[in-house]
């Protein structure tokens, strides 16, 4: 028996697939949790391969136009840059201990989402907020599918 050679790079590609799938989908408006499926696809994205290719993200600033975010997304946040790598950490520490909340617009749909980041100061042993980012849904989509293409680029060269 032989063990799965391409399971990151298949993971990474299939979580593609699977939000573009859902797009297509026709589905009543009380059974559409696209925003649901996003931050899955997110946790999948920024924990799963975050070990074996998060170095690989590049230290570019965020921007709305190539990322998704904007720096105006960003309230607060530790380091001095908005880069890429430090949003994508800061994102996934929130996702993973749960440290954010979804905002609905007039029509009840989700329309923006808050993610906090906190450490512990090590003196005071206070936490201390790290990040706090509300960022609107179709960035946060932009994000995600641009990170899953960096990272499919990074595992080709290496393939």
């Amino acid at each position: 028996m032989s063990h799965y050679k391409n399971q990151e790079f298949d993971f990474v590609n299939r979580t593609k697939t699977i939000i573009e799938q859902y797009d297509k989908l026709e589905l009543a408006k009380a059974e559409k949790f696209e925003v649901t499926l996003l931050l899955n696809c997110l946790v999948g994205l920024l924990i799963l391969p975050q070990q074996n290719w998060f170095d690989s993200l590049p230290t570019d600033l965020v921007s709305q136009k190539e990322w998704g975010i904007s720096p105006n997304h960003i309230s607060t946040i530790k380091e001095k840059t908005r880069n890429v790598k430090d949003v994508a950490r800061h994102l996934r520490n929130s996702i993973s201990h749960y440290r954010f909340k979804a905002f609905e617009n007039k029509s009840d749909d989700i329309s923006s989402i808050k993610f906090e980041d906190f450490e512990v100061n090590k003196k005071t042993k206070e936490k201390v907020k790290t990040f706090e980012a509300t960022i609107p849904v179709s960035c946060l989509r932009q994000f995600t599918t641009k990170l899953t293409n960096t990272f499919v680029s990074e595992m080709d060269k290496h393939k």
